[in-house]
């Protein structure tokens, strides 16, 4: 198992290690029998659902109140569950699926430092066919 300080196959330092997550989210479904209902597509809709959740918590917030939602007394503890349950579902879906998040991630990260050259992005949310 590789830690964050842990080079990946390319000598590239890990950005994310979701391992012992993984395995722990891994163990709890074996524990229980549910691994029958951990079908990509109900993980799917399970992460959906959790993101929806975290949507209803922001939903009616101006932009101020949501930077300090983690903070907030009335709604720090409901957006780290959620965020929690996101992240679980997220990475229960990966293993499933045998997706090396850290890799996807660094791949989608390079993908975007192209598409989003910072000359042409920077200080504008213009999608990258519009630059």
């Amino acid at each position: 198992m590789q830690t964050p300080d842990t080079p990946a196959a390319d000598d590239t330092p890990r950005l994310l290690d979701v391992d012992a997550l993984a395995a722990a989210v891994e163990r709890f479904a074996r524990e229980r029998d549910w691994v029958q209902f951990h079908a990509p597509k109900n993980l799917v809709m399970a992460l959906t659902g959790e993101v929806g959740e975290l949507v209803e918590i922001f939903q009616w917030m101006d932009a101020d109140a949501s930077r300090d939602a983690a903070r907030d007394a009335a709604t720090a503890q409901a957006v780290r569950d959620e965020l929690a349950d996101v992240t679980i579902y997220l990475v229960r879906l990966a293993a499933v699926l045998g997706v090396d998040l850290d890799a996807a991630v660094r791949a989608k990260l390079e993908l975007n430092a192209r598409k989003y050259p910072v000359d042409k992005s920077r200080g504008h949310n213009r999608k990258y066919d519009a630059l």
